[in-house]
């Protein structure tokens, strides 16, 4: 049997309780807005506005709520302070050894006419090359401790013909200063392909971070001193160490093999390794600073980039689930604000997915989902039909429940000074 109304409870407790460390420092206006959002963004499971506000049930006509909703979106201006406190939240959730991974994405409006700077972006959702209305989208996540989600640290919505855009690089750069402020220390930044650039290794590597980046075939290397061609590189070599991988639907074997080789501008020594056996068009090449010593080395460095794909896995969840590209606020400001404020929910998610296998409440939100799945590698899908499915029932929003647990901490406090 379902208890329907405690584990509603019981969500909002959850709901109440993060929006406050979120929002710690703020006004008591902002603490519910923020907790009002990250409720109305989970029980609607979609990003408009609009969707947002039915869910808070407010005694008031809905235009009034979704005006008042907009207007405080567009006025929030206490970002850093939210970043503050999701940085230290994120540090409680990080392994020894800091996984950051890196990637662009887009935001496609099609039929869009009235946003603000709209440009012109590759539709990644599209079977084939495809270029509509939209905007780019800076992204970086860093991966959690037990369970290897991934967390949202940096998201940017941009668009080239904005006054004040620099390059895509520039914003590559600010995603990768924002990893550091929140980690505290060094990581290993994975990239793909896009992210083969001399100038960007340098970037990574005189911040004493170490990197690990998928190569385009046609780079040159220096090899014992003789300049070679990537690609007869490869193709002159034969993968001496078996590996063994487990994918969600498949398992494969692969051969792996590296060497050290110095790029014809840098002076600095990388490592290449190449992998046989995972595709047969494209070669699939990695280069880090990374010493290997021994075969156990490689493989690990090669699991480590193939978990570069759950940040792909985290761009298809929100957009499938929660209708991401659906935005309907038209100016940058306003998107930027309302993603910053979504991470929050991504953040909450991730924090009850470490916990899944020891935590009641997580349990009840995954058989809520009815997944038909035992493992997955990212579950964001999961929980986001999970968290609906239980917030769905509420006829009441979090507002009521907002002011009842504020009475009850005044109450607390008050007996704690009495005694």
């Amino acid at each position: 049997m379902n208890y329907f109304t405690s584990n509603t409870n019981e969500m909002k407790r959850e709901i109440v309780k993060f929006s406050k460390i979120m929002s710690n420092g703020l006004k008591k206006t902002d603490q519910k807005f923020i907790c009002g959002m990250i409720y109305g963004l989970g029980a609607s499971k979609d990003i408009k506005i609009s969707n947002v506000a039915r869910e808070l049930h407010e005694d008031i006509k809905l235009n009034n709520t979704i005006e008042r909703l907009c207007l405080h979106l567009e006025s929030f201006d206490k970002q850093e302070i939210i970043n503050k406190n999701k940085y230290s939240y994120i540090k409680t959730m990080l392994s020894n050894e800091v996984i950051s991974i890196f990637d662009d994405s887009d935001i496609a409006k099609i039929y869009g006419k009235k946003f603000e700077d709209l440009d012109i972006v590759r539709d990644a959702s599209a079977i084939k090359d495809t270029y509509v209305p939209g905007y780019h989208m800076c992204n970086a996540v860093v991966l959690s401790k037990n369970a290897k989600q991934p967390m949202p640290v940096y998201s940017k919505v941009y668009s080239c013909k904005s006054k004040g855009f620099k390059s895509t690089n520039d914003e590559t750069y600010k995603s990768i200063d924002a990893v550091r402020k929140c980690v505290g220390k060094t990581s290993l930044m994975v990239f793909d392909r896009g992210y083969d650039d001399q100038k960007l290794f340098d970037y990574v590597l005189k911040g004493g971070d170490d990197i690990l980046v998928r190569l385009k075939d046609n780079r040159n290397f220096i090899f014992k001193k003789v300049k070679r061609k990537l690609y007869d590189a490869y193709n002159s070599r034969k993968g001496k160490i078996k590996m063994h991988l487990k994918f969600e639907v498949e398992e494969k074997d692969v051969y792996v093999s590296y060497t050290k080789a110095t790029l014809p501008a840098d002076n600095r020594t990388y490592t290449l390794i190449f992998v046989y056996g995972l595709g047969k068009k494209e070669k699939f090449i990695l280069l880090t600073n990374r010493e290997i010593k021994e075969s156990k080395d490689a493989i690990k460095l090669v699991r480590i980039y193939l978990d570069r794909w759950r940040i792909e896995t985290f761009h298809r969840s929100i957009k499938t689930e929660y209708n991401y590209e659906d935005m309907r606020v038209r100016n940058l400001t306003l998107l930027n604000n309302l993603t910053n404020i979504f991470e929050l929910l991504i953040l909450l998610i991730v924090n009850l997915t470490e916990e899944m296998n020891n935590r009641l409440l997580s349990i009840k939100i995954i058989e809520e989902s009815a997944s038909l799945r035992q493992k997955v590698g990212v579950w964001i899908t999961q929980f986001a039909i999970g968290i609906h499915t239980i917030l769905r029932r509420s006829q009441k929003g979090i507002k009521c429940y907002f002011k009842r647990k504020i009475k009850e901490e005044i109450l607390e406090t008050q007996l704690s000074l009495e005694i």
